[in-house]
């Protein structure tokens, strides 16, 4: 078959034909397995990655459009493949690395548990607060409402919104000092909105 041919096999699979399919299939898959082997040095995933490449092909059909010859979009195709496949494993090895020497290092469980604590007091500071102010803390913090939202929806001034939720992080600043390493994150969380 020369590159005629393809490209007429092409056009038939491009229309949902199998056996066109099929036949570049047939033609291509053992020299682009033996092609993505010199990228990959494994055989297994040689062939895993040509499979791959062929049914993505098959599964964008309709919209695949090769303006080159088919013999070259193909090879191109499973180079590409293989170049990404390589650049996974690399990044997978990367991390291995990583895992294996953050497993080295000494774990102070204390660390994972903090956030627990600064939960629980930063729940107890809430309801520690006069209802009304409680009220608008909470629906700006938890249901996002803006300071205008708040005020119509209470019924109160713009000015008292503010200077409530101003009262509110002043409570929460004072109640969670010794959680002063995370105040910042904490004040990140609860900006004015």
């Amino acid at each position: 078959m020369d590159q005629t041919d393809d490209k007429e096999l092409y056009l038939k699979f491009k229309e949902g034909d199998e056996w066109a399919f099929q036949s570049l299939f047939r033609k291509y898959y053992s020299a682009m397995c033996h092609f993505a082997r010199q990228f990959l040095n494994d055989s297994e995933l040689a062939e895993e990655t040509v499979q791959d490449m062929f049914v993505k092909i098959w599964e964008k059909r309709e919209t695949l459009n090769i303006e080159t010859s088919v013999k070259h979009y193909l090879f191109r195709s499973i180079r590409n493949k293989c170049l990404n496949q390589i650049q996974h494993e690399k990044i997978k090895k990367q991390y291995a690395g990583m895992v294996l020497e953050s497993s080295h290092q000494d774990i102070d469980p204390e660390h994972y548990y903090i956030e627990v604590g600064l939960i629980q007091r930063i729940e107890q500071s809430i309801d520690a607060l006069p209802p009304k102010r409680k009220e608008i803390f909470r629906l700006s913090r938890e249901q996002g409402m803006k300071y205008k939202e708040i005020a119509d929806t209470l019924n109160i001034s713009i000015k008292t919104v503010e200077a409530q939720m101003g009262l509110a992080l002043k409570h929460l600043r004072h109640e969670l000092k010794d959680f002063s390493n995370y105040l910042t994150t904490l004040f990140f969380i609860f900006k004015k909105s």
